[in-house]
């Protein structure tokens, strides 16, 4: 297990000394009491409350505007429900978002359609298009007091896309692997400014979804809640407050859930420290530092930042090393002889390189350097595609048969056939394996046109399965021709989309099938170009290049100047 810096070492001796633990359970809450602290985006919009004689459908179509107060509030909303509902309205456990809605119409029961309308879970994670059903919302309408009220509203906001866009952005919660050995995105939708801090925390302590129990894993204990929002810090210092019961737990398991916290506030921009208490006393002893750097996860980090940073490629059919200054060659089997290989692929350590020889059938394996001889890990197959490794020091094989897609995983000596739901079978394009081992990303072709599928990759023991699986990008009554796929983050991936045939367009995708991008960001540009190939690493700041037909090298989704690799490499390739 990789482990924390030396201060962080003595910082989790001391939290275990004071068995103090960090929750799984908790949320933001939009009340009346806390809503006005959330963050003000724009011009303030102060919604009107019910006027007296006021119809059904007119009460929710004006109950629908409160939601979009500015600042966010539910204070105005919660005037339009019954006491009763008012006590129970939970809109903290989804959200609904809308392009535009139908006019309320009903009496005692109200019933409005939400158009182009999505969902979010209560940890802010995209779950996708609502089905028709979905969309459809009723609302039980009552008499109180003479005057109507919604007695059953949805337990949800519900709010207009745009008004979603200027007052929420894209982060990730962090939970560990199986292993305990990385960090694993899961992206979700957080509020922008005073409350970023808050909705990250209360996100984490609810932990992963239940269907990734062997996907991923949290070491903060259920029980505990934030206590109250955590202020945006003056001099980088946070404050997170949590109450609850405190269960006593080992020195790694502290190692680890500190690492989970850490991780997850450092996307704030204000926050360089942080410092918990629990029930209001501090988790160190009185009178020892207690702050902890939000950079002492990096050893953690799903990206694995310490792995190697120079990509590698074929030079006459012989592996090299590229820098800006050229190519740099190697004295491993395939750096001192021609196998006939047409793609490789590079562990993270840079140690080993596999290679898929020309006519797709064979995947080699040998050192990157000192030498030795290649062995053979398969044969006899027929097109298989750019290998990938995982931090795990897994080998990924995708056989694109005729017949279906086949996935196999080389651990140690022993190669396994992996069931991909959406992957397996299916006609594939390119496919991708996540640095974290948490997801195998894959362009599968159709009928109706190619699409991007992400399933996820299930650990127990030795044995590894795909679960889930859902769509990334597809464009339903559109023809997609999908080229080529590479990571550009953890959580997004850069797609080839052939426009004509010689022009291509570059776009980026989340991998939770929302259509969020990192801050600054383009969404997408063309490549005059027939693209071929994406290279490019989950490490901002490295160059990423599209590869046309002839070798030809483009540069691409860069922030800043890069070099271009030479024409003359073949395989182009960072490590992964």
């Amino acid at each position: 297990m990789r482990r924390l810096s030396a201060p962080v070492a003595v910082l989790v001796l001391l939290l275990c000394a004071a068995c103090v633990s960090l929750p799984t359970d908790g949320k933001v809450r939009v009340t009346e009491e806390s809503a006005d602290a959330r963050p003000d985006t724009g011009f303030p919009y102060n919604p009107r409350p019910p006027q007296e004689g006021e119809t059904p459908a007119e009460i929710v179509r004006h109950f629908l505007d409160a939601m979009t107060a500015n600042p966010i509030s539910t204070a105005v909303a919660r005037e339009f429900l019954t006491a009763e509902e008012r006590q129970s309205w939970r809109p903290d456990e989804a959200m609904l978002t809308y392009a535009d809605l139908t006019t309320p119409l009903g009496g005692s029961t109200v019933e409005v359609n939400l158009l182009g309308g999505h969902r979010l879970d209560g940890r802010g994670a995209w779950q996708g298009a609502l089905s028709a059903d979905d969309a459809r919302l009723r609302f039980t309408m009552a008499s109180e007091d003479g005057e109507w009220r919604i007695a059953e509203a949805p337990d949800a906001m519900i709010v207009p896309d745009s008004w979603f866009a200027d007052r929420y952005t894209q982060a990730s919660l962090f939970f560990f692997d199986p292993t305990g050995t990385i960090l694993v995105p899961e992206p979700v939708f957080v509020p922008r400014g005073d409350q970023l801090a808050t909705a990250l925390v209360s996100g984490l302590l609810r932990g992963p979804v239940a269907r990734h129990a062997d996907v991923t894993q949290t070491f903060i204990p259920r029980g505990l809640k934030v206590d109250f929002s955590i202020p945006v810090p003056q001099d980088g210092l946070a404050e997170v407050a949590l109450t609850g019961e405190a269960p006593t737990f080992d020195a790694d398991t502290l190692e680890l859930l500190t690492a989970q916290v850490a991780w997850t506030l450092r996307q704030d921009p204000s926050i360089e420290r942080f410092r918990i208490t629990l029930n209001g006393n501090p988790v160190t002893g009185t009178g020892v530092r207690s702050d902890v750097d939000t950079s002492i996860a990096e050893v953690f980090d799903p990206a694995v930042r310490d792995s190697w940073l120079a990509p590698f490629a074929l030079l006459k059919g012989r592996l090299v090393s590229v820098n800006a200054s050229g190519a740099q060659p190697l004295d491993g089997p395939f750096g001192v002889r021609d196998y006939g290989l047409r793609s490789i692929g590079v562990d993270l350590d840079a140690e080993r390189v596999a290679g898929i020889t020309d006519d797709g059938s064979t995947a080699l394996l040998g050192q990157v350097e000192s030498g030795g001889e290649a062995g053979t890990v398969l044969q006899g197959a027929s097109n298989l595609l750019k290998p990938a490794w995982d931090h795990n020091g897994a080998l990924w094989l995708l056989d694109a048969a005729p017949a279906g897609a086949q996935v196999r995983v080389l651990v140690g000596n022993r190669l396994r056939t992996v069931e991909v739901p959406g992957v397996s079978g299916e006609r594939v394009v390119d496919f991708l394996v996540s640095r974290d081992g948490s997801r195998l990303v894959a362009i599968v072709a159709g009928a109706g046109g190619d699409r991007v599928v992400v399933s996820r990759l299930a650990r127990r023991g030795a044995r590894i399965r795909g679960v889930g699986g859902g769509s990334v990008w597809n464009e339903p009554g559109e023809k997609l021709d999908l080229r080529a796929l590479a990571w550009r983050t953890p959580t997004e991936v850069l797609v080839a989309r052939a426009i004509t045939r010689d022009l291509t367009q570059v776009t980026r995708r989340s991998v939770d099938g929302s259509t969020a991008l990192s801050t600054g960001d383009v969404a997408s540009e063309l490549v005059r170009d027939r693209v071929t190939g994406l290279v490019s690493a989950p490490l901002s700041g490295y160059p990423a290049w599209a590869v046309g037909t002839d070798g030809q090298v483009h540069l691409v989704a860069s922030r800043e100047d890069g070099f271009v690799p030479s024409a003359q490499l073949r395989a182009l390739a960072y490590v992964g």
